[in-house]
């Protein structure tokens, strides 16, 4: 089944992998509220696109440039998740969680 997805399932998938992600979102947000002038503002936009890009083209180039290669390195790391996935969302989210609080924290200060 997913090696061939209906349409309107492959739209849905494609919609969510390619909606900014909240790094993105917060990114854009501290750059347009920043006091800084418009050349630095542009600058730090390209600057977080370009990052925000390489997550999805890097991968892709790899695999065009050495196929066989890219795809052992991918089976390795997909092996390593799946044994600690857990754990590295555990990990993850409490980070996510301490970043928010203390930057709430600093924003009330």
């Amino acid at each position: 089944m997913t090696a061939h997805p209906r349409p309107l399932t492959a739209l849905a998938v494609g919609v969510l992998l390619f909606m900014p992600g909240v790094g993105f979102i917060a990114a854009v947000q501290v750059i347009a509220t920043a006091k800084a002038s418009a050349v630095a503002t542009a600058a730090a936009l390209v600057m977080v696109v370009v990052i925000d890009l390489a997550f999805a083209w890097v991968p892709v180039v790899v695999y065009l440039i050495a196929p066989e290669a890219t795809t052992r390195a991918l089976k390795t790391i997909n092996a390593w998740i799946s044994t600690r996935g857990q754990a590295l969302l555990v990990i993850a989210l409490a980070a996510l969680g301490a970043i928010l609080v203390i930057d709430g924290a600093i924003g009330l200060a």
